[in-house]
């Protein structure tokens, strides 16, 4: 599909453009206290591919120059919104190079472009915008001729806190290790999880309704189970460096004094060096049925001591996740993104009081 101009083509992207895709990924940073290079090496057209069940690339190619000027992306997975399994599109990775960004032209029509290839397999979209990115923000809140409506919702925290040093279990089948000898955390037992999420993902909007993550496997599974042997809470400790990477490019402010001080000795995640890629995991898939904010927090902190192979751990929480009161107490370093609702003036499913649960792997 050609732009008026005839300059400008838009189509969706293939395998054979992730050369190009990489670089357009690679010619931006997040900058602000800790600026950081967030990528996909060493194939972001198959990393993107792994994020849901069906993944949309819109391309805009420059046809003078023969290149791919600015890439779009939206991921569509089924996930619960009001109990209901939906499916789900995440609006992410819009990315123009440098020398477009104040005059690639007609951005309305990319967007109808990309409601044209999605609309039919989307029941609600929507996405996050960094807090940094105001840029962003101003240009895309504002109600514009031939624009989708970005509905904001509210705040989104990513938790990043520190690993142990040592595993708790080294190979031996563990006893008990929480001051209440009633309940037991176990690695690798998989016995009873898809009956336990399928009955309790669904108490917050936008879980994931299904349980299959690139690269998951059963040893990244922790349960937190009782004296019948329930689980009571579960989660992952989800690997995503072979395909997606943040690198640390710099550090700014206090943080250029603070990256060079033992923050571990502290309890803080330690600080990468410049120019190194984080050596990170997610907490994924977290479900619990209980709300004893006590018991949680030592789940997360016994997970995060198993985890000494990383550096440290992220979590995201929406703002009215009741996990959040549990994370605040857990020594962090943070950041916040904002979320919106995309409304291309059809019916918007109505999201509520319910807790939203966004997986920070899948954003």
């Amino acid at each position: 599909m050609s732009s008026p101009n005839n300059r400008f083509e838009f189509g969706l992207a293939t395998e054979n453009d992730s050369k190009e895709i990489l670089g357009i990924y690679e010619s931006g940073e997040f900058t602000g206290g800790i600026s950081v290079l967030y990528t996909r090496r060493p194939d972001p057209y198959r990393s993107l591919m792994l994020e849901g069940e069906k993944v949309v690339l819109p391309i805009i190619r420059d046809k003078e120059r023969g290149n791919i000027c600015a890439i779009g992306c939206c991921v569509i997975r089924k996930a619960y919104i009001n109990e209901n399994i939906k499916n789900v599109g995440y609006l992410t990775g819009l990315k123009i190079l440098p020398e477009y960004r104040r005059r690639t032209p007609y951005i309305s029509e990319v967007y109808k472009f990309l409601h044209d290839e999605t609309r039919e397999f989307v029941d609600i979209y929507y996405t996050t915008i960094l807090e940094e990115n105001i840029t962003a923000q101003k240009m895309l809140e504002k109600k514009r001729k031939n624009m989708p409506e970005y509905k904001y919702q509210g705040n989104y925290t990513v938790y990043c806190f520190a690993t142990g040093k040592k595993g708790l279990f080294n190979g031996v089948k563990p006893k008990s290790v929480f001051r209440n000898p009633e309940y037991l955390l176990e690695k690798g037992n998989t016995k009873g999880l898809n009956e336990f999420y399928n009955e309790n993902l669904k108490s917050c909007d936008f879980s994931p309704s299904g349980i299959d993550l690139a690269g998951l496997q059963s040893e990244d599974i922790f349960t937190l189970r009782d004296k019948n042997n329930d689980i009571v809470a579960a989660c992952a400790v989800w690997n995503q460096q072979s395909y997606k990477q943040y690198i640390i490019t710099g550090y700014n402010g206090i943080f250029k004094y603070i990256s060079k001080f033992p923050t571990r000795w502290l309890g803080y995640p330690s600080f990468p060096k410049e120019k190194t890629s984080a050596n990170y995991a997610c907490i994924a898939l977290f479900c619990s049925k209980v709300d004893d904010y006590g018991l949680l927090e030592e789940f997360i902190r016994k997970v995060a001591q198993e985890s000494s192979k990383f550096d440290f751990i992220m979590y995201g929480l929406f703002e009215n996740n009741p996990m959040n009161v549990v994370l605040q107490k857990i020594k962090h370093v943070k950041y916040r993104s904002k979320v919106y609702l995309v409304d291309w003036e059809e019916p918007v499913i109505n999201i509520g009081s319910r807790p939203i649960n966004l997986e920070v792997g899948l954003l």
